[in-house]
């Protein structure tokens, strides 16, 4: 069976946070699930280089099929995500229940970016600096509340619990774009299954 007609291929996804905040959100959530949060926020910079092991930029910039982003767009993206939560998570441990606001991710995602690569030492940089400061919150810290300019009231918790979600869902789109330009490219998937396997995100 082609790996383009394997209907096993592991899918999540996600409602559109601008169209469906409340949907957005519960999505997130239930991927996020029971998992812990340190862990993952931790481990998905090293999940994504694993999956980009020895893959040419130029396939990691390829779109993998139309309306979807390239592999390395989605890098870009978490490194966006990494500032804006970045910057809430740091406003909601200093101010009483800030209010912030949302932002267009498409609009953000085509924004000028440094070579694939040290995008992703840069995104990798930055995530270690927001877990050390997550890691250094009270659980009183974790019960601070902020308001979303789009989703509404939510606690340090929720915050962090979405972007947990959030990972999970790229760390799949990422897989199967590199799977679809693989593919094309006419490249065996079965080393990049095995590693997306080996993650436990199913």
């Amino acid at each position: 069976m082609s790996p383009l007609a394997d209907t096993d291929v592991h899918r999540i996804d996600i409602p559109s946070a601008t169209e469906d905040p409340a949907a957005y959100v519960d999505a997130l959530l239930a991927v996020a699930g029971d998992r812990d949060p340190f862990d993952v926020l931790a481990k998905t910079p090293v999940w994504a280089a694993r999956l980009f092991a020895d893959l040419p930029a130029e396939l990691a910039e390829t779109v993998p099929e139309p309306g979807e982003w390239p592999a390395a767009f989605i890098v870009g993206h978490l490194f966006d995500v990494d500032i804006v939560y970045g910057f809430r998570w740091r406003l909601v441990a200093t101010e009483d229940n800030p209010v912030y606001p949302g932002y267009d991710e498409q609009l953000w995602a085509p924004l000028p970016r440094l070579p694939f690569r040290r995008m992703l030492d840069a995104w990798t940089g930055l995530r270690a600096s927001n877990v050390a400061l997550l890691a250094a919150l009270s659980p009183a810290d974790w019960q601070r509340t902020g308001r979303h300019g789009e989703q509404g009231g939510e606690t340090m918790e929720v915050m962090i619990r979405k972007v947990v979600g959030h990972d999970i869902a790229h760390i799949n789109q990422i897989y199967r774009a590199i799977r679809l330009v693989k593919h094309a490219a006419g490249q065996d998937v079965a080393e990049l299954d095995a590693v997306y396997a080996s993650l436990g995100l199913r």
